[in-house]
């Protein structure tokens, strides 16, 4: 029989003696609890209550004959989808225990963040929360999405650049309006972005950005601290802005660059130099 690591089975929520039990049963048509202590070193004592909870979780049967008791594994397919039934059973009653318990947790917090947010500014660190931060504000999105697009980049690795394409697309096919302005020499590797966005004038192009920020639905703003940084992620931080007035005043501040700003289809083949692509 092939080497089965007793370990990987336990993992699965089956305990080690029986698991021990288990493996060994397959091996044989029939056994009995003298057999299997003799085979797997299972105390005595112990091995009546290991077989019956065996039997009552689905791993063996039972075929009792006057005062004897024997026992035959059932087949792995077998148990393994007894497992996942139970598995699956688990996961229900959390999932139905879950939107219970959240949903009163919602009423509570509703009912205690209904006046000024005391909280309007949080400060986000690091280019992972940064990036994650962002995937969330624009999946949550309903009508549109501003940006001045410049360094430092949150998105350093290609899965992170898909990750935030990917979002970006469903919000652009939930009709989400992005528009987008980018400063002219980091508008290498950007090319990806203009099938979607650039043919239809929603990417822009000005000749310098004061700061990186985002616009989410003109309610929350995710503005880069220090402005001046480019391209040093180790001190970069953003700002999640919540401010109805602080917001607006960058909303005008957006739309006065973008009536100075050029399609971004009128730099199409230019040599400029390229960064990591992001949105």
């Amino acid at each position: 029989m092939t080497q089965i690591d007793i370990r990987d089975i336990v993992e699965l929520g089956i305990s080690e003696r029986e698991a021990k039990l288990y493996v060994v049963m397959l091996e044989y048509d029939e056994v009995n609890a003298n057999d299997l202590h003799r085979l797997t070193g299972v105390q005595r004592s112990k091995m009546y209550s290991i077989l019956s909870r065996m039997v009552v979780h689905g791993l063996c049967t039972e075929r009792i004959e006057g005062r004897n008791r024997f026992f035959t594994a059932l087949s792995p397919k077998t148990v393994k989808d007894t497992l996942v039934r139970e598995w699956d059973t688990v996961h229900s009653n959390k999932l139905e225990k879950a939107d219970i318990l959240f949903e009163k947790l919602a009423d509570s917090f509703q009912s205690t963040s209904s006046g000024p947010s005391l909280n309007s500014v949080e400060m986000i660190r690091n280019a992972a929360n940064i990036h994650n931060r962002y995937l969330q504000l624009v999946s949550e999105s309903q009508s549109e999405i501003l940006g001045y697009m410049r360094p430092p980049f949150a998105a350093t690795t290609k899965r992170s650049q898909k990750l935030q394409l990917e979002v970006q697309i469903k919000a652009l096919e939930r009709g989400v309006v992005q528009r987008g302005i980018f400063s002219l020499k980091h508008l290498g590797g950007f090319d990806f972005a203009w099938k979607s966005l650039g043919e239809q004038d929603q990417m822009r192009v000005a000749e310098n950005l004061p700061l990186k920020m985002f616009i989410f639905d003109r309610s929350i703003a995710l503005v880069g601290m220090p402005t001046s940084a480019e391209n040093n992620n180790s001190s970069y931080y953003m700002l999640n802005i919540e401010d109805t007035g602080f917001v607006q005043i960058l909303v005008d501040s957006f739309e006065g660059v973008w009536q100075r700003a050029i399609p971004v289809e009128n730099f199409r083949g230019t040599e400029v130099n390229s960064n990591s692509p992001q949105l």
